[in-house]
């Protein structure tokens, strides 16, 4: 009996690398996200240090226009960090879709190893039987051989 050959062993192998490759693009946009929450943090940080400082400012006591100057400066500093907390929820929306093309790549993956395993399975039990035939045939023989000489 030939050796076992599954047809759509070409197909499994595009599917694991394309899986391979979204793997590594999953990592990326992890990574990607994990420096835009750490940028994020850090503006907000910024934020709450300068909100400290004017807060402390306004309690010694300052003129009209440090006033002014620190309720500028909150405003690009709250700003800075609303475009940061924006980018973060896209890069987090980019990492889920990864994730979701990851766990489809991996469902057809796993589809196909199982079908391949089925086959094998079959031909396993395929080439027992035909294992088993060759022996009772030889025993058949043999005995038929006995019984004439």
């Amino acid at each position: 009996m030939k050796r076992f050959q599954f047809q759509l062993e070409p197909v499994l192998n595009y599917k694991q690398q394309a899986l391979d490759v979204l793997m590594s693009e999953l990592s990326e946009a992890q990574m990607v996200a994990a420096a835009q929450e750490k940028v994020r943090d850090e503006a907000f940080e910024r934020l709450a240090a300068y909100d400290a400082e004017f807060a402390e400012k306004r309690a010694a006591g300052f003129t009209n226009l440090e006033a002014i100057e620190y309720e500028a400066g909150q405003q690009v500093l709250e700003q800075r960090a609303q475009r940061e907390q924006k980018l973060l929820e896209q890069r987090q929306r980019e990492l889920e879709e990864k994730r979701q093309k990851v766990v489809e790549a991996r469902q057809e993956t796993h589809a196909i190893e199982k079908l391949k395993e089925i086959r094998r399975g079959e031909y396993d039990a395929a080439l027992a039987k035909a294992d088993e035939k060759a022996l009772d045939d030889l025993t058949a023989a043999r005995r038929a051989q006995a019984a004439a000489g």
